[in-house]
This record gives C-alpha cells, structure tokens and sequence, in this order.
C-alpha cells in the first residue's frame, strides 16, 4: 500500500501550522493583529457603506448631539441660567385707579377719578442674593449634565469595547476553523491509508461544531453591543455596522490625586454649589427679616365748581410710601435653620464622596496592574509556550510520537489563550475607561486630558 497521501497531508499540515505560528507570534506590550485589523471578516461581499469601521470619536460625537437624556439636561441647565434674570429683577409696578359713580365734593370741587402708581422696592442686597442663589442653581444644573456626558462617555467606550473582544474572537475562531479543517484533511488522508482512526476525524468534526455555537454566541454579544451604542447616541443605523477600528497598543495612565481628581468631577462641583447655594439662602433669609419699601404717586382728578377758594378745580398730586412689616418672623427663621441643615448636609456628602473617590481610583489602579501583569504572563511566557508546545507536538507527531489527539489538544490551547489574550486586553481597555472616569479625564469629545 502507498504511503505517498500520508507524508502529502503531514507534510502540508506541518506548512500551515507553522506559518500559522509564526505569523500569530505576540509581541510584548502591543495588540495582536487580530485586535488591530478593521478589516470586516466578509469584506469581499459587505456594503462598503454598511461595514465602514466604527470608532469611538464618531460615536462621543454621535452622542452629544443626539442622547436624549444629555439633551435634556443640557435644555434643564440653559432654562436654569434664565432665571438669574427673573429673581434679580425690581417687582413690576402696580397700576390702578378709582372711578367715583357719585362724586366726592371736596373743598375744590368734585372728585370724579383717581389714579395710582406704586413701585415695590425690597431692602438692599435682596435682589443681588436672589440673583446669585437662582445662579448657583444654575450652576448645580450645568454640573449634573457634565456628570451625565461623562457617564455616557464610560458606558459608550465599554459597549465600544465589548465589539473589541467580540471581533477578536470571531478572528480566532475562524483561524482555529481552518485549523481544524487542515486537521481533518490530514486525518482523513491517513485514515486512508490505515494510519489513523475514524475517531480523530470525528473529534475535527465536534471541535469546529463547538466553534460554530461560539460564533452564535458571539454574534449576540455583537448584536447586544451595537443595540447599547444605538441607544446611547440616538442613531439606530449602528445595528448595521459591524466591524470597529483599530485601537492601538496599551493604555497608559498616569496616577491623579485624590484632590486633583476632585476639581474635575462634576459631581464633586454640584456638591460645592450647593453648599454655596445653601449660605446664599440663609443669608437672604435673614435679609428677608428688614421690611420693603414700596412708594407711589397718587393723581386726583378735580371738576371745576362753583366755589370760592382759589384752588377751585385744580388736580391734585400725592407721594405715598408704605413698608411691609414682617411681624411674623416663624418663617424666616425656619428658611435660616433650613438652609443651615442643607450647608451641612452638602459638607458630609462632599466629605463622603472625597473618601469613595480616592478608595475608587486606588482599587482601579491596582486592578490595572494586575491585568498588565496577566497581558505581561499571556505575551511573554504562555502564549510562546503554547506556540512552542504545538510545534513539538507537530513534530512528535511527524515522527509517530505523538497522535493526532495531542496535535489537537496542543492547538485546543494555544486557541484558549488568545482568546485569553483578547479578553485580558479589552477589560483592561474597560477598567482604564472606569479609571478615566473616576478621574474625570474623560467626557464626549474623546480626549482625555
């Protein structure tokens, strides 16, 4: 019996493996190029328009004009600003008058109408303490919208993210498919020939059923991902567009203390106008304690009659000033003690969010490390072993040492592992996003500072 199919299919399988390795061969602190192609899987067939890369930039911008939610507090904020104007402005004058349907007679002649105009005017520093209060409102409004644009930002890159992995996984699996595929020709060939048993073929066969189900998974996790982008930036035609752009090599992140990092957080800055809003308010509170002042002029409208003083028929003019006087202080006191609990409460929810922010970024931190060490361990040790491991085992197997079962097991973990590695890599992408936030480097327009 010939044994020329035998050596023909070791030998191509031994070709392909290799160049199979060599060109997977990771490099230390970089991504692999299965992260870094945008290249969509089914290039040869996708719309061009339907499968332009996704990157994050677009989509930062996507959403800033059209989240729904950021639009709204974007709008709440801008209303807030407007009423600085409203409280700071003078009362509007009041504008009356009297018409007699039978007129008084005075010592001048009848009065048939009466006309008035009054003007309130509230004590000194009111309307400067109410302006300022409406815009330390305003301000805690514009604060709540920067916290919200930068949480959009952290959720829009961890679902960006999410496509990272998936694509690298679908790369992988594929490339282990056509492993398998090289692998069951190979066994079929020395089945053949008597050299190897149906059962290797059998296990080809599972293995690549095994990688189609992943691929179902996978596509739902994509699926999932793009529903969450369209959502977050108000674009439905996302579901249509899968492939991402590059992302480049590893994060690099610089520490931020704890107090740096607290100027930057909007929340931090709504707390502060609080607390500033608050002392504004006990202030005005007190203010409302003096009276306002409200002065008039008063016109009198005289007919002419038949009597003997000189001033007979002449109009009459009058200046009226009133106070009010604020005799029931209970409540001026109340809005005091209100605003004075609303000072200290804002003070412990600065104090308490101070401490949460340096606890936060210092357990991000560590969680970077220990997933640079884990990209570090897969890069540098095991991902070569595992390269190593299958070209020993091609060679065992060459030279009947080793059976088909252990090529397959060789190949099986050396696939596991740069699933790892892109896995590794994109949480570690997800956890600097959280840094990044925490921080408050990060918002819409995608740059950190």
């Amino acid at each position: 019996m010939s044994r020329r199919p035998f050596w023909m299919g070791v030998v191509g399988l031994w070709g392909f493996l290799l160049v199979q390795a060599v060109a997977a061969q990771p490099q230390p602190n970089t991504v692999p190029p299965a992260l870094l192609d945008p290249t969509p899987l089914d290039s040869t067939t996708a719309d061009a328009s339907a499968t332009r890369p996704l990157r994050l930039d677009s989509l930062f911008h996507a959403a800033a004009q059209g989240n729904p939610s950021l639009r709204v507090a974007r709008l709440r904020s801008d209303s807030r600003e407007k009423r600085g104007d409203q409280v700071g402005a003078l009362p509007d004058p009041t504008v009356g008058g009297t018409v007699f349907s039978f007129p008084i007679v005075t010592a001048r002649g009848e009065q048939r109408t009466q006309w008035r105009v009054q003007q309130a005017i509230p004590f000194p520093g009111k309307r400067s303490l109410r302006r300022t209060v409406a815009d330390l409102g305003a301000d805690v409004a514009a604060a709540n919208a920067d916290a919200l644009e930068q949480d959009l930002a952290l959720r829009i890159r961890r679902a960006y993210y999410t496509l990272v992995r998936v694509q690298a996984h679908e790369r992988s699996i594929r490339r282990f498919q056509a492993d398998l595929k090289q692998f069951e020709q190979a066994a079929t060939s020395q089945y053949e020939v008597g050299e190897e048993g149906q059962s290797a073929i059998l296990k080809a066969q599972i293995e690549r059923q095994r990688l189609e189900t992943r691929l179902e998974g996978l596509a739902a996790d994509r699926q999932s991902a793009l529903q969450t982008l369209s959502r977050l930036t108000g674009r439905e035609g996302l579901a249509r567009r899968d492939p991402v752009a590059e992302i480049g090599t590893r994060p690099e992140t610089d520490p931020v203390e704890p107090a740096r990092a607290l100027d930057r957080r909007p929340e931090a800055t709504k707390i502060q106008r609080r607390i500033e809003r608050s002392e504004r308010e006990a202030e005005l509170a007190k203010k409302e304690q003096w009276p306002d002042v409200t002065v008039g002029v008063q016109y009198f409208d005289i007919a002419p009659a038949d009597l003997t003083p000189a001033m007979n028929g002449r109009d009459a003019l009058a200046l009226s000033v009133g106070i009010k006087v604020p005799l029931w202080r209970s409540k001026q006191t109340a809005a005091i003690q209100e605003a004075e609990i609303e000072r200290q409460r804002a003070k412990t929810e600065l104090a308490s969010f101070r401490l949460e922010l340096r606890t936060r970024l210092s357990d991000l931190q560590q969680q970077m490390e220990r997933r640079e060490q884990q990209l570090t361990l897969l890069d540098e040790t095991l991902l070569p072993k595992a390269e190593t491991a299958l070209e020993t085992t091609l060679s065992g197997y060459r030279t009947g040492q080793s059976d088909f079962l252990d090529l397959l097991d060789a190949e099986r973990t050396l696939f596991q592992l740069r699933l790892q590695r892109a896995t590794a890599y994109t949480r570690l992408l997800k956890t600097e996003a959280k840094w990044e936030r925490a921080a408050g480097r990060v918002d819409l327009t995608g740059a950190a500072e």
